[in-house]
C-alpha cells in the first residue's frame, strides 16, 4: 500500500504552502499560539494570503482537517478495492492492509499521526467541523461497510456498520497510545501489533455474526 502520508517536495502552490505550514505549526504548537503570521512567514506567503485563499484562519484549521482527511480516505478506498478485487480476499487481508500502515506510520511519528491526533482532541472540544468530518467519512463507511458484507456474506448491512466503527476505535487507539505500547509491553514490535490488533477486530466482527445467528435459532 501506498504511504499515507504522500506529501512530497514543498508545493509551488501557495495555497498548498499555506496548508502544509498549518498544518506544521498546529500541530505543534496549537491554535491559539500559532498566529497567522506564523504561517505565512512559514509558507513563504504573504499575510492576506490566508484570507484570500480560506477567508480566515478558522476556516485554514477546518481545511488543514479536511484535506488531512480526505487524503488518509482516499489511500483507505484504495486499499479495499485491491484487496476486495483479489481472488477469494480474506477478512484478515483486509484487515492488515488497512492497518498495518497506519501502525507503521504512527511508528515512525509521521505528520499525518500528528493531524489524527489534534483532530480527535479538537473533536472532543467541538472545535473540529462535525459536519465536515461525517460527509467526508460517509462514502467511507459505506465502501469499507460493503467490503464486509462482500467477504462475510452472512453479515447484514447494519452490523457490517457496526464492525466499521469497531475497527475505527482499533485503529485511533494505535494512533493516540502507540507509546503506551512501548512503556508497558517493550519487546512488542510493532508487527506484533498489528497481527494482535488484526486477530481481535476479525475475532469481534465475526462475534457478530455468531451472536446474530444464535439469537435466530
Amino acid at each position: 500500500m501506498q504511504n499515507i502520508d504522500n506529501k512530497t517536495e514543498q508545493s509551488q502552490d501557495p495555497r498548498e504552502r499555506l496548508l502544509d505550514a498549518a498544518e506544521n505549526l498546529f500541530c505543534r504548537y496549537g491554535y491559539d499560539r500559532t498566529s497567522v503570521r506564523d504561517i505565512t512567514a512559514e509558507a513563504g506567503c504573504n499575510i492576506a494570503s490566508v484570507n484570500y485563499h480560506f477567508n480566515g484562519k478558522e476556516q485554514l484549521y477546518q481545511e488543514m482537517f479536511r484535506r488531512r482527511l480526505v487524503r488518509n480516505l482516499r489511500a483507505h478506498f484504495e486499499t479495499i478495492e485491491r484487496i476486495c478485487s483479489t481472488a477469494n480476499p480474506t477478512l484478515e487481508d483486509l484487515l492488515t492492509e488497512l492497518i498495518r500502515p497506519i501502525v507503521k506510520s504512527a511508528e515512525r511519528q509521521d505528520p499525518w499521526t500528528r493531524v489524527i491526533r489534534l483532530m480527535v482532541r479538537e473533536a472532543l472540544n467541538q472545535r473540529v467541523d462535525t459536519d465536515m468530518v461525517l460527509g467526508e467519512k460517509k462514502f467511507f463507511v459505506d465502501r469499507l461497510a460493503r467490503a464486509f458484507m462482500q467477504i462475510l456474506p452472512e453479515i447484514d448491512e447494519r452490523t457490517a456498520r457496526k464492525a466499521v466503527f469497531q475497527v475505527e476505535s482499533i485503529v485511533l487507539h494505535s494512533i493516540l497510545f502507540l507509546e503506551h505500547y512501548s512503556f508497558f509491553l517493550p519487546e512488542m514490535t510493532s508487527d506484533e501489533i498489528v497481527t494482535q490488533m488484526v486477530r481481535f477486530a476479525a475475532s469481534g466482527i465475526r462475534s457478530f455474526v455468531e451472536g446474530r445467528n444464535q439469537c435466530s435459532e
